[in-house]
């Protein structure tokens, strides 16, 4: 019997002993440094927050285009500037010129050696057109869309398929389907 009494007061001031440490450790202390002399805050840097409810507009057009030709490993990604800049100056749709390109030579993958010419413009049968550079082919088949396509109410992929690519008629207008497939990619 005494056994347990002892036993039982052991257990309760060690039950004790235990709660009052877990506290006195558990509670946060303001330690005060000895011998500091410099102050960590003076260290911090200012700040000069400024708030705007501005919006700065910026065209992206040249990086959808980009973005969309690297994903293709397509050489023209680089001229995506230059897309840009032509589909402004010819008022074309922006998409176009990188979606026929797309349709025709797998976004300049595959042509004709040294011909400079994703657009499959002027090749048929043994004609071969061939541009002196991406830059030039770009103007030009730019050029030509607005001219001798849009100026001429050729205005839709399918509109213009009939006199870029006759025989895509008979195929049931696969060009145009791809060409508007690449363009609808492109938003």
């Amino acid at each position: 019997m005494w056994f347990l009494i002892g036993w039982y007061g052991t257990t309760v001031t060690s039950l004790v002993f235990a709660s009052l440490l877990t506290i006195y450790i558990s509670t946060a202390k303001v330690v005060k440094p000895v011998g500091q002399s410099f102050r960590l805050y003076a260290a911090l840097p200012q700040t000069n927050t400024q708030v705007s409810d501005e919006i700065e507009k910026t065209d992206a057009r040249a990086k959808i285009i980009e973005n969309f030709l690297t994903g293709y490993k397509s050489p023209l990604a680089k001229y995506s500037n230059n897309f840009v800049e032509i589909a402004d100056k010819y008022n074309l749709d922006y998409r176009l010129l990188p979606a026929i390109a797309m349709q025709e030579s797998n976004g300049g993958r595959k042509v004709i050696n040294d011909s400079f010419n994703p657009f499959g413009y002027g090749i048929y049968g043994s004609m071969k057109l061939k541009f002196n550079s991406w830059d030039e082919a770009i103007e030009r088949v730019g050029r030509a869309l607005r001219e001798d396509y849009l100026n001429m109410g050729l205005t839709t992929p399918e509109k213009i398929m009939a006199k870029y690519t006759p025989p895509s008629l008979e195929k049931g207008g696969v060009w145009a389907k791809g060409v508007s497939s690449f363009m609808l990619k492109l938003r």
